[in-house]
């Protein structure tokens, strides 16, 4: 049972936004894979978790991004549970390569009852928690946004489609970052970092 995973990542074609660099939710979707693959090596994953009506759900991402890979590049990300409490964990995620860090990400988990769509006691379902924590080096805890008093100018309208829906019914995660991103022009995109 490994308390950190590593995997290695190369930079695809359609990952690319017009910069010819990674785009964010592709950077999100590399990280909800390798904290898959973990979960599975340490026997917690999705496919266990579905079996007793089940599945883990993300609460939210907060990402410190210092550079973005080119196409073609090759990278790595190491994660690992960071923290715990009754009903989420925290789990960190580091992306680099051989010119340094390229990404620190840190998430909040939730395990949910499938039918009820409410979360339960994580250390019902996973009791070794403790034994795969690395708390020490846990990047700052995972805060919650604040709602802004900011008022809205225009509105971006879409329907949710077929394609957005993941395999615990409901928007993946990554094309809530993908819609929020389709809300600015192109201009502001290419010409100034997110």
């Amino acid at each position: 049972m490994l308390k950190s995973y590593t995997h290695e990542y190369r930079v695809r074609h359609n990952e690319t936004d017009v910069t010819g660099r990674m785009s964010i939710p592709a950077l999100g979707d590399c990280m909800l894979d390798i904290a898959g693959l973990h979960a599975d090596d340490i026997a917690w994953g999705i496919d266990m978790l579905q079996k007793n009506g089940l599945t883990w759900v993300i609460a939210g991402m907060k990402f410190q991004i210092y550079r973005m890979p080119k196409i073609d590049s090759r990278f790595k990300i190491e994660t690992h549970v960071a923290a715990y409490s009754r009903i989420s964990t925290q789990r960190d995620f580091v992306a680099y390569d051989d010119n340094g860090k390229i990404a620190e990400v840190s998430s909040e988990w939730l395990i949910i009852n499938m039918e009820n769509r409410r979360p339960v006691f994580i250390s019902d379902y996973v009791p070794q928690l403790e034994e795969v924590c690395i708390k020490d080096g846990a990047l700052p805890k995972f805060k919650h946004l604040r709602q802004s008093n900011a008022t809205v100018s225009e509105q971006y309208q879409r329907s949710i489609l077929y394609s957005d829906i993941d395999i615990n019914r409901h928007l993946y995660s990554m094309r809530y970052l993908q819609m929020a991103l389709d809300t600015f022009d192109l201009n502001s995109l290419t010409e100034s970092t997110i």
